[in-house]
């Protein structure tokens, strides 16, 4: 097992707040910059490639933006056990992140110790354009913050 961390950011860049995830993901690792074993992915599926994106290291962050009701630019912390489905899978090679999960426990891959995933609540996800609405750009300096200090605090406690 590596003796790192991977930050995924995940989202599309080019749809508003969507790309959220990426943007938080990318100041994360610029922060961090100088802590060894920190590295940057970002893929733009979930299920199977998730987890692929995530196996080898000890510890995994994911920020995406999410839709949940709450106030845009509200950030909230998830554990991997509170992901039972998704509904978003594209074809029959692309499954869910806690089945992904336990096929890859099966198959005797390496995944993290330990596993965080972070949403920010978006506004507008329809409309094309590389700027997030004033909430979500208000919320981007916060969840940098709070990420890069979970991180540091899993290095320390290693």
């Amino acid at each position: 097992m590596t003796a790192g961390t991977v930050i995924i950011g995940m989202g599309n860049p080019l749809l508003s707040d969507d790309g959220v995830g990426i943007a938080v993901a990318r100041g994360v690792a610029d922060r961090l910059r100088h802590h060894s074993g920190l590295s940057l992915v970002e893929p733009h599926t979930g299920g199977i490639r998730l987890m692929e994106a995530m196996a080898g290291f000890r510890n995994a962050v994911v920020v995406d933006a999410m839709l949940n009701g709450a106030a845009p630019g509200t950030m909230k912390r998830f554990d991997p056990e509170d992901f039972i489905t998704t509904r978003n899978t594209f074809s029959s090679h692309d499954t869910d992140f806690s089945t992904a999960c336990a096929l890859a426990r099966l198959a005797g891959v390496s995944l993290p110790e330990q596993i965080s995933f972070w949403g920010i609540e978006g506004q507008e996800f329809e409309l094309f354009g590389e700027r997030f609405t004033e909430a979500v750009s208000a919320a981007l300096p916060v969840a940098v913050e709070i990420i890069s200090s979970e991180i540091t605090a899993w290095d320390l406690s290693a």
